[in-house]
């Protein structure tokens, strides 16, 4: 079978993933490459068809908040409170890389496949150990095989344990892994350390790319924009998880600040050219949903959009906008690729790093420059934003999706972005 097999947490309930899957399956289209597509949670179905219905469940990769455990049934506080231990999880995460993970690799039948490629999106974070392993798992399965592998715009988190390093290292030197393209500079620095830890001989397999999800283009969405600024929310309760310095991880001030940057827009556009967006996850729609319940009163014609359900939704939706004020990253990807104007707020090191190498650091707040940034210089730099300029990154795209899928060899070489590859 001429085909090659992704894999990747594509039926995930976070659409950005969802939208990773459409350019994906955009790079198949326009370099005409077979492909079917593997969930990490098991199951594969046709490019541009309906995603399989994911075999296991996803496993929680950060905490619940205390208050999402409220009127559920009976033992769900005790599994929430167990799930925040770290030794707990990391001893689930390596059950499953005894049985589930195992079965979940085998069902991928990788012999059927010409190459086998991981990605994109942030997979080889160090979430409890669970996508590493289970990479592992599927890097096993090649070798088994004699399958090529390549991971294709990941991403690798905020930084690694030394478990973690060891397993990245195991997955390197693998003799079926023929490279990995990571999707920023940060995550570049992290898989070639945990490189190291075998010696340099594995550092030759990494590259440093961009997200994949820059691929998509302007025609992708057909709306045109209007007159709508978006404010792209994320809820604190998923920073506190994450990222429990950021200053918007406490509700009450998260709050207050959307409060004035709200107030502040509303003085230069109008209230009813403004719409709080969620990307789609349940804490997301909530906030957004409580944000519009307190401003509302005093901003009438203010909008609220809680119902983005897919990639297709949060395409149309953002492509809509004249431009985007963004917490979320692929809603930060989403509008760079539809030429949307848009700012960002780094929370994790990627946010950052997509703003620079799409040539527009001045349009992210770095996480230390965020308390001195006032709601009126926001709102200045929101309505001032340009759009991203994308064909060099598109074009540097294409080629390591080339290189990913066995078509065209990829020696060392350096993208624009200044990285060593």
């Amino acid at each position: 079978m001429n085909k090659v097999l992704f894999i990747g947490e594509y039926a995930s309930r976070n659409i950005g993933d969802g939208v990773i899957r459409l350019a994906i399956e955009k790079l198949c289209r326009d370099h005409a490459v077979q492909a079917d597509f593997g969930d990490f949670y098991g199951g594969t179905a046709a490019a541009s068809a309906t995603p399989a219905i994911p075999a296991i469940p996803a496993i929680p990769a950060a905490p619940t908040a205390p208050s999402a455990t409220a009127g559920r049934a009976p033992g769900a506080g005790l599994r929430q409170w167990l799930l925040r231990s770290r030794a707990i999880n990391y001893a689930i995460a390596f059950l499953f890389y005894l049985g589930r993970y195992r079965r979940t690799a085998a069902n991928y039948q990788v012999r059927r496949y010409t190459r086998v490629v991981v990605g994109g999106g942030n997979l080889l974070m160090d979430n409890f150990l669970n996508f590493p392993l289970l990479i592992l798992r599927v890097v096993q399965e090649c070798e088994r095989h004699e399958v090529p592998l390549t991971l294709f715009s990941v991403g690798a988190g905020q930084r690694h344990s030394w478990l973690a390093r060891r397993i990245i290292a195991r997955i390197l030197r693998s003799p079926a892994v023929q490279g990995v393209i990571c999707r920023d500079g940060h995550s570049y620095a992290l898989i070639r350390d945990a490189a190291q830890e075998d010696g340099p001989q594995s550092e030759g397999k990494i590259m440093c790319g961009f997200d994949s999800a820059l691929y998509l283009a302007r025609q992708d969405a057909p709306p045109r924009p209007t007159a709508t600024v978006g404010l792209g929310v994320i809820a604190p309760d998923v920073l506190r998880a994450v990222a429990p310095w950021h200053p918007m991880a406490q509700p009450r001030q998260a709050m207050q600040w959307w409060e004035a940057v709200a107030d502040a827009l509303a003085k230069r556009i109008g209230a009813e050219n403004i719409e709080l967006l969620s990307n789609g996850s349940g804490m997301d729609d909530a906030f957004a949903q409580a944000l519009w319940d307190r401003l509302a009163p005093r901003h009438p014609g203010l909008s609220v959009c809680t119902s983005i359900r897919s990639p297709d939704d949060l395409l149309r939706k953002i492509g809509s906008y004249r431009a985007l004020a963004a917490y979320r990253m692929h809603a930060a990807v989403v509008a760079m690729a539809l030429d949307v104007p848009v700012i960002g707020f780094e929370w994790d090191p990627k946010v950052l790093q997509l703003f620079t190498y799409c040539g527009k650091p001045e349009a992210c707040v770095a996480a230390g420059q965020f308390a001195q940034s006032a709601p009126q210089s926001i709102v200045a730099s929101l309505l001032e934003a340009t759009p991203a300029r994308l064909t060099p990154i598109r074009q540097i795209l294409a080629r390591d999706f080339l290189h990913a899928v066995g078509r065209q060899r990829n020696t060392a070489f350096i993208h624009q972005h200044g990285r060593a590859a």
